[in-house]
């Protein structure tokens, strides 16, 4: 018989195996360890960014938030004294920190900073040629932010801010629309009581405004009042009220502001959702009666040197016994001018119509007006019918353009914000 080697004589050609495996393994044990070891280095590297890109990115929104206040008036200039108007911000900008161009720590280890790039007019760039004229006044400002985080990460971001809340033109001193067939009722009174003039009071540079513009149907009986006549042009006194100019300027849709060029118009201008009368509840100025109106913290905003955002839902009576005013103010029901006032600013008077002057003494409206009676639901069809002014009653009265009262009034509530991007 044959007889049979021994187990490790017969596997003597596979000596070494075990090592060469134990060897391979622990390679690939150690290629995974490694693997794994950059990926957790490689991890921690993209989270320590992120987190710095993440600081970079919150330190440009604090330099935003921070132009924001200045631009809101919110942060005294230094020396302190000069208005944070939108003139002085884009060319006296180093007045406010947070804005000169200098760079401004958020965090307690300064690990965390912006800078305010630059900030330009985008509608007119000319920045040297516009800020040697003091009357220059910017319609938007762009701002652009740089935030820096650890690590030197860097973000951008650019804000857009409207001059301007209620932004809408002003071609007349008093704008009256009628869409009917109906006439308008429109009186003056004699030339000793009552004056409307186009000329700027605040001696711009922009023209005389026609003192009254209407709907061509009403031209000519609006012309002939200002004469002195009635207003089918019978019975003239040569007596006239004191009109400059002396003839109305007639509606056409290149000087007629959008929200009176049809009633579907001025319904959203008021109560759409982002209408007047949402953002005078937002600012706690919508009343439903003129004594809640005037006994506001703020009345009608005679001691706001800004001017405040007032919507009477219901009829109103400027005069004796109530403060004056300015800014914008809203009137959806009839207004009565009665005895000693005085208002700086726009008066709308939009849902009933009518405006009237009764009683003594003398008021003065230095701004500007519009008028028009609609019902506040309806199709969208609907026409405008036809207002009512009448300065006729007793006192004097005094209605003159004013753009600055005009411009302050625009700006009621705050600037607009139109976008924020990272760029």
């Amino acid at each position: 018989m044959r007889s049979q080697k021994p187990l490790y004589e017969s596997r003597a050609g596979e000596r070494g195996a075990a090592l060469i495996t134990a060897v391979l393994l622990s390679l690939l044990l150690l290629a995974a360890g490694g693997t794994l070891i950059l990926t957790a280095t490689m991890t921690s590297i993209t989270a320590r960014d992120s987190t710095a890109e993440m600081q970079a990115y919150y330190a440009a929104e604090a330099g935003i938030a921070r132009a924001l206040e200045v631009v809101r008036g919110n942060l005294q200039s230094s020396p302190a004294g000069t208005r944070a108007s939108f003139h002085n911000i884009l060319c006296s900008r180093s007045l406010w920190t947070n804005i000169s161009g200098s760079s401004v720590h958020i965090s307690d280890d300064d690990s965390a900073s912006f800078q305010v790039t630059s900030i330009i007019d985008p509608d007119n760039q000319d920045s040297v040629t516009n800020c040697a004229v003091a009357s220059y006044k910017p319609g938007r400002l762009r701002i652009r932010v740089t935030g820096m985080g650890p690590s030197n990460s860097k973000k951008n971001m650019e804000i857009v801010v409207n001059r301007y809340t209620l932004d809408y033109s002003v071609n007349a001193v008093v704008t009256m629309q009628n869409g009917s067939a109906d006439p308008i009722n429109f009186a003056l009174g004699s030339s000793n009581p009552n004056s409307t003039s186009g000329v700027d009071a605040a001696g711009g540079g922009g023209g005389i405004l026609p003192a009254f513009a209407v709907s061509n149907s009403d031209y000519t009986a609006t012309n002939n009042v200002i004469d002195g006549c009635a207003p089918n042009g019978s019975s003239c006194n040569g007596n006239g009220a004191n009109v400059t100019p002396g003839d109305p300027a007639v509606l056409v849709s290149g000087n007629t502001p959008s929200f009176l060029q049809s009633v579907q118009n001025t319904r959203l201008f008021l109560y759409g959702s982002e209408g007047i009368m949402n953002s005078a509840i937002n600012q706690g100025r919508y009343f439903t009666t003129a004594a809640a109106a005037t006994s506001s913290t703020a009345g009608l905003g005679a001691s706001n040197s800004d001017g405040v955002l007032t919507f009477v839902d219901g009829d109103l009576t400027l005069g004796p016994g109530n403060p004056s005013g300015q800014g914008t103010l809203i009137v959806t029901g009839t207004l009565t001018l009665n005895g000693n006032f005085n208002w700086n600013g726009v008066i709308m008077v939009l849902g009933a119509g009518r405006v009237y002057r009764s009683g003594g003494g003398h008021g003065n409206i230095y701004g500007a007006m519009f008028i028009a009676k609609f019902n506040k639901t309806g199709a969208s069809t609907d026409v405008f019918q036809a207002p009512t002014f009448d300065t006729s009653g007793g006192g004097t009265s005094n209605i003159q353009y004013n753009s600055t009262a005009v411009d302050m009034a625009k700006a009621v509530g705050g600037h607009a914000v139109k976008g924020v991007r990272e760029y």
